[in-house]
């Protein structure tokens, strides 16, 4: 874990005006609309070396430049890899919604993480306990215990 955060989503980050363009830096995957949506690397910024944005595909191949405004350009979001359980606060049940939260941390692909929660009902409790106890058991049988 990195301990970083960083917003997913618009609503999760300051807020988002025409008035700022999304400017990306030096390793940041972008889509280009100039380019019918293809998304590169950030390989060179606009400067003296290059009139504008340089992009590669991830997987490698031709680069290409978009302009140096950054008006084609939009941030293409971190794909999430998995959840963890939270350290702190402790899972609730209420008892009123007829539900448990349980906090947890979603981990994404650029190391970022953000805090999130699992929201189970009875029936999704009692299929977590089952399964939680066949994975249990078969820790233990693995480790000769009892």
């Amino acid at each position: 874990m990195s301990g970083r955060s960083a917003p997913h989503q618009p609503s999760q980050g300051s807020p988002l005006s025409t008035a700022s363009p999304f400017l990306p830096r030096m390793g940041d995957l972008a889509a280009d609309t100039g380019k019918g949506g293809g998304i590169g690397v950030i390989v060179a910024l606009p400067g003296a070396e290059s009139p504008g944005f340089r992009l590669r595909p991830p997987a490698g191949g031709e680069e290409w430049t978009a302009p140096a405004d950054g008006t084609t350009l939009t941030p293409v979001p971190a794909r999430p890899t998995h959840a963890t359980l939270a350290e702190a606060p402790e899972p609730v049940y209420d008892r009123h919604a007829d539900q448990a939260s349980i906090p947890a941390l979603i981990h994404f692909e650029d190391g970022t993480t953000v805090e999130a929660a699992l929201i189970l009902t009875p029936g999704e409790m009692e299929r977590l306990y089952a399964q939680t106890g066949r994975l249990l058991g078969a820790h233990d049988a693995r480790w000769g215990k009892p």
